[in-house]
């Protein structure tokens, strides 16, 4: 639960108004409101739950309106369900919102940053502290400079495989529990601060990661990328050969890249994790180990058949060369010896004489 005296403390505001039931009054909403609409009397798109902050613009449209007007406005904007007022540039706040933030014990604090660079870092802030939360027993660590989430039922060796991967010089966020945030669509991994750089190995006990390895072992958070799964070897079990299919795990309705990798006591796991992420990069830039060997097959295919279909053509083609060819022979022959072909009648009477000139020769 985020309240009024968590911002207050988180950004070193100084209190004008209120005591500390009001500081205790609930932030819900990570959206932050500019009421100079309501300072004039339009509520009608008002938004009672969200911060207010009071800037230069409604300082001028302040001053140049009827305090009682803006009193009587204040009171519906300094409700319940405000969590606070905050007024930027180091001002101090107008009398009229005073009096209706005493009446109605809204806290009132002020801050000496711009108006909108206050904005944009209370944005992230609240973004970040209102995401949704939860936690998974899992291992985080960044590998290659991409947040991996690895998961595996207890004993299957995950810690081991880390330690593996923290002497390879990447670094551990996380051992055997992490706490996730969606923050604006991005999952963020951190460690509880009861654990962080602590891990436990079965057989020697916690050990300080930091202590044995460097301080540059270790990082705060990550934004989880891709999802390792980490399963026992079953020979009888489908396991994917090609890499064209890709798995997903979903965490707070997002949905994360995940491989499926089996354990056995022959397979390095840390050299088959450091592959998997290299692989998930390349993916990540266009290049598809999987797709491209679809690819190469299918050219090879195709290139097989065109020459099989080039040979037929020239066996074909042989074929037909010989057969006119011979038709050709075979017409002359039948020339020769048939006076009742399609010459004309001279013709005819002279082929005739050849043949007859041609046995008596013989």
């Amino acid at each position: 639960m985020l309240t009024s005296l968590d911002l207050a403390n988180h950004f070193g505001f100084r209190l004008l108004n209120g005591d500390l039931e009001s500081l205790k009054r609930r932030i819900t909403v990570a959206e932050l409101d500019r009421p100079g609409v309501e300072l004039l009397g339009i509520f009608q798109f008002h938004e009672k739950d969200r911060i207010m902050i009071i800037g230069h613009k409604e300082m001028a449209l302040i001053k140049d309106s009827d305090p009682n007007f803006v009193y009587l406005n204040a009171l519906k904007i300094c409700s319940n369900e405000c969590p606070c007022i905050i007024v930027t540039h180091g001002d101090s706040c107008p009398e009229p919102i005073m009096r209706a933030a005493r009446e109605t014990n809204c806290p009132i604090f002020s801050s000496d940053a711009d108006t909108s660079r206050l904005s944009a870092d209370m944005y992230v802030y609240l973004a970040e502290a209102l995401a949704p939360k939860t936690a998974v027993h899992a291992g985080l660590m960044e590998i290659y400079g991409i947040g991996v989430l690895i998961l595996g039922e207890s004993g299957i060796g995950k810690s081991e495989i880390s330690l593996d991967l923290i002497k390879k010089g990447h670094r551990l966020i996380a051992d055997d529990r992490v706490d996730i945030r969606d923050v604006r669509g991005k999952l963020i991994g951190t460690c509880p601060e009861s654990i962080y750089g602590m891990m436990e190995v079965r057989g020697i006990g916690i050990i300080d990661v930091a202590r044995m390895f460097g301080i540059n072992s270790l990082s705060k958070s990550a934004k989880i990328s891709f999802v390792v799964n980490l399963v026992s070897f079953n020979r009888n079990e489908p396991m994917e050969r090609v890499g064209m299919k890709t798995d997903r795990y979903e965490i707070l309705g997002e949905f994360v890249p995940m491989v499926k990798l089996p354990v056995s006591a022959a397979r390095s796991m840390s050299d088959i994790i450091e592959a998997a992420v290299t692989n998930f990069k390349l993916k990540d830039f266009g290049y598809d180990t999987g797709y491209e060997f679809q690819r190469r097959l299918v050219e090879l295919q195709e290139k097989k058949q065109m020459e099989k279909r080039e040979a037929e053509m020239l066996v074909f083609h042989g074929q037909d060369e010989s057969s006119a060819s011979k038709g050709d022979k075979e017409s002359i022959q039948v020339g020769l010896i048939n006076p009742e072909s399609n010459y004309p009648e001279e013709e005819k009477k002279r082929m005739i004489v050849d043949e007859k000139f041609m046995k008596e020769g013989k």
